[in-house]
């Protein structure tokens, strides 16, 4: 009767436990049997490097330099360095932008390079004033 306590629960663990293990496997991973050309290789999945976010990569900096040169043709002289100082702090583009005292017709202008320059995020609002 106590072996029979003992080795129904430690069954049912184990199984538990063997499932669990196979549940965690992921099923798109290459078999072991298929051999090379069955999976993909590492080097051909980092081919795509620049569409990752927080990617570093010189394409995204000379973008971000074109956008930046698009927005300061709009600005005043005086709102040119106030963005200036908030790039240096470290503050994002699109948010220092916004924290100037921009005219209507800047605002529209901005949106639109903004708009033009990351089509991706024509559901989000330019403007959370």
């Amino acid at each position: 009767m106590i072996k029979k306590q003992i080795i129904l629960p430690t069954l049912l663990f184990a199984t538990l436990l063997i499932g669990g293990m196979t549940g965690c496997t992921s099923s798109k991973s290459p078999d072991v049997s298929q051999g090379d050309n069955g999976g993909t290789k590492v080097s051909d999945t980092n081919t795509s490097a620049p569409s990752s976010p927080g990617a570093n990569t010189p394409e995204r900096a000379q973008k971000r330099e074109a956008i930046r040169q698009q927005v300061e043709a709009v600005l005043t002289p005086d709102q040119v360095k106030e963005l200036s100082a908030k790039l240096q702090q470290g503050e994002k583009m699109r948010k220092a932008v916004f924290s100037l005292n921009l005219t209507a017709e800047q605002k529209t202008k901005i949106q639109d390079i903004f708009k033009t320059a990351y089509p991706h995020r024509k559901g989000q609002s330019q403007d959370k004033s």
